[in-house]
């Protein structure tokens, strides 16, 4: 059964109250939900880069303070890549945020979510996170994404994070995307042990 066509309220408060706790810390790293320091960030999130060959426009559908994007387009350099960022998050003072961090690219940041928002084109390359909406809502909101958010010939990666300090594992992302009949291109892990997972699928022309 396809869940309501609007995310539940309690969900939507969660949201403003993880923005909320963001904008009390100072760290970029920290403003971005982290708190494991810049070398275990780089670890777990530079994988990301594995789905992205050739470079391009990317969205990431939220965002946050839009760090992320900046060091993928940093490390994406030191490979020779030209990534173009894009951003989405519910958050607006943390989209505010992203602006001021990427002045060159504030026009491509935009308040929203994953599960309703309707872009004004489709991007190369799309990243977000299995917990951008509640689990329930997962299939469709990833079906609504490559229908609406990732190019012909684009490529979604989704992506999932557990804890060191906890022991938890991520989310199996990869077998996640096979459930809803997609087809998995590539996976990579992040982080010593593995503790972010990524997997993509590509979308045909």
């Amino acid at each position: 059964m396809v869940p309501s066509d609007a995310l539940p309220q309690s969900f939507l408060d969660e949201l403003k109250d993880l923005e909320l706790s963001y904008l009390t810390e100072e760290d970029p790293i920290r403003q971005s939900g982290f708190g494991g320091g810049p070398r275990r960030w780089r670890e777990e999130r530079e994988p990301i880069l594995e789905a992205i060959e050739t470079g391009g426009d990317l969205l990431d559908a939220g965002c946050a303070n839009g760090y992320l994007l900046e060091c993928l387009v940093a490390w994406g350099r030191e490979r020779g890549l030209k990534i173009t960022p894009h951003g989405l998050d519910q958050g607006t003072r943390l989209i505010e945020l992203a602006k001021h961090r990427l002045p060159d690219f504030s026009a491509n940041f935009h308040v929203g979510n994953a599960w309703d928002w309707r872009p004004p084109r489709q991007y190369r390359f799309v990243y977000t996170l299995h917990d951008c909406v509640p689990r329930e809502y997962l299939p469709e909101c990833i079906h609504r994404i490559m229908r609406r958010m990732v190019a012909p010939e684009g490529r979604l990666i989704l992506g999932a994070y557990g804890s060191t300090s906890r022991a938890i594992t991520p989310f199996d992302v990869a077998e996640f995307l096979r459930s809803i009949d997609l087809m998995v291109a590539g996976a990579a892990a992040g982080g010593h042990p593995a503790v972010a997972s990524f997997a993509w699928v590509d979308n045909p022309s």
